[in-house]
């Protein structure tokens, strides 16, 4: 615990992008329970699919208290068949994390209790949610909000108390604050509000123009990204559910202390979905990867769904017949039948997941959306023909990605080969994602006109890749294929 030690070992909040250091912990604790029974990536993933697996079950908790059983179980199980978020879950990262802790601390905050013991579990989930990811540190903003709903003047005192219980919770799960909190607390908001350099610029292809740092996303993409990226039960019953909390929130005064508490809990859900959405809106918010960065909003949308599901499910008798009523809840129950095939189909490649009335991967891309963007196609498959295919004295050679990346690949005995920079020549195969946004001239020559030798798509298909996933994720060109792409574009051909 000496400031030597953590500087060495703790490289959160002041150091690189100033990442907090708690999604590290989890990850930290299953690779040490796991690595000896199961692989390095798998053992990591353990502890953040343990989160995940913890916030289904508040929040289950928390729909059925406040909407229903149906709404308990459709909720959870929205967020796992929502292909983007089911990848995340399992991710050994960040956002999956962020997204976790941030639902569980709806679950609690929601609660209109005021003990002790609520407060100090809200102002903990709270501190987690903020050492997660920087993002994080959003989330008091709707919880302060929907607290403040309730226009009662304790509710001031509740909120004030809450914050040194998170500061110090966020304090404690952060070592490198132990020896100098102001100071590196001081560099980690500057790290993170100070991203808009040219290191940090990653373009973006949304809706077939270019956006960066210089050039902002519109303001309606983050809800076109809901409507692209939600499978369609999903969006059509979040729409039913945001309309019933949205009747609610507006409400007059509740008469009874469950309709109160269903009041407060569906004015929490609204703020907290609204939070993310509203700011990855906001003009000069740099694009980045999908819908990865307001993920959290995503989830919450889950709970919407749940809670739409809960009204189909309890459609009033004097609306329809009992015959009636079996054909809706039988097609409630096919519908995420159909939401947990197509995540298979997907699978593993699910962060490629676009919904399919807009004619799934395929349609978004004819739309000009980018087909993948974190080398989640270099599954085993891909580097199974790279290990078979490169002789042992070539080298092969990729598009950008991260050297860390490629090393812990070979470290872990998945790529058996040696990997080199495309600049410096003599390598055998050159492995290039399909994300738009990033294809340098050589790259796009590549795209456009040559065949690759190698082809990988969203998903297993035994029987041919489906019309809708015909959308190559990552291509493989030899060597000479690069060198004449190279020159093509070098001289405007």
């Amino acid at each position: 615990f000496s400031e030597s030690t953590i500087k060495d070992r703790w490289m959160f909040i002041s150091y690189s992008e100033g990442h907090p250091a708690w999604f590290a912990v989890p990850i930290a604790l299953s690779q040490a329970m796991f690595s000896g029974l199961l692989s390095p990536l798998t053992a990591a993933r353990i502890g953040p699919i343990t989160v995940f697996s913890l916030a289904c079950g508040f929040v289950s908790v928390r729909l059925k208290k406040d909407y229903g059983t149906t709404a308990a179980v459709i909720g959870p199980v929205t967020l796992v068949t929502f292909p983007r978020i089911f990848s995340h879950a399992h991710f050994a990262t960040l956002d999956g994390q962020l997204t976790a802790w941030w639902l569980m601390l709806w679950a609690v905050g929601a609660s209109l209790k005021r003990d002790t013991r609520t407060m100090i579990c809200v102002g903990v989930l709270a501190g987690l949610t903020s050492a997660t990811k920087f993002t994080g540190w959003l989330a008091w903003v709707p919880l302060a909000l929907s607290r403040l709903f309730k226009r009662e003047f304790t509710e001031w005192r509740w909120i004030l108390a809450l914050i040194p219980i998170g500061l110090f919770t966020f304090w404690i799960v952060n070592p490198p604050l132990w020896h100098s909190p102001v100071d590196e607390l001081m560099t980690h908001f500057q790290l993170n509000l100070g991203r808009n350099t040219t290191n940090n610029n990653i373009p973006n292809i949304f809706f077939g123009k270019t956006y960066d740092l210089q050039h902002s996303l519109p303001w309606y993409n983050s809800l076109a990204w809901l409507a692209l990226t939600t499978p369609l039960p999903t969006l059509l019953l979040g729409l039913a559910g945001f309309s019933h909390c949205l009747r609610q929130a507006l409400a007059s005064q509740p008469t009874t202390l469950k309709v109160r508490a269903a009041q407060a809990t569906s004015v929490a859900l609204l703020l907290h979905w609204s939070t993310l959405m509203v700011a990855r809106a906001l003009p000069g918010v740099p694009p980045h990867d999908g819908i990865r960065l307001f993920l959290p909003s995503f989830g919450f949308w889950c709970l919407f769904a749940g809670i739409g599901a809960q009204r189909v499910w309890d459609c009033r008798p004097s609306l329809t017949s009992a015959w009636h009523r079996r054909i809706i809840r039988t097609t409630l129950v096919a519908a995420f039948i159909g939401t947990s095939i197509n995540l298979a189909r997907y699978y593993p490649q699910t962060l490629s997941h676009y919904a399919m009335f807009v004619g799934g991967l395929r349609g978004a891309d004819r739309l000009g959306m980018e087909p993948t963007y974190w080398w989640d196609a270099l599954d085993t498959d891909a580097l199974t023909w790279l290990n078979t295919n490169t002789p042992p004295d070539s080298s092969v050679a990729f598009s950008q990605i991260s050297a860390q990346n490629l090393s812990r690949l070979q470290e872990w005995g998945r790529l058996q080969i040696d990997v080199t920079s495309p600049d410096e020549g003599n390598f055998r195969w050159y492995v290039l994602q399909n994300r738009p946004g990033l294809f340098s001239p050589v790259d796009k020559a590549l795209h456009s006109r040559a065949e690759p030798v190698y082809v990988n798509y969203a998903g297993r298909h035994e029987q041919g890749v489906p019309p809708d996933l015909q959308v190559p994720l990552l291509m493989i060109f030899s060597s000479a294929q690069y060198e004449r792409a190279l020159v093509e574009s070098q001289t405007g051909q």
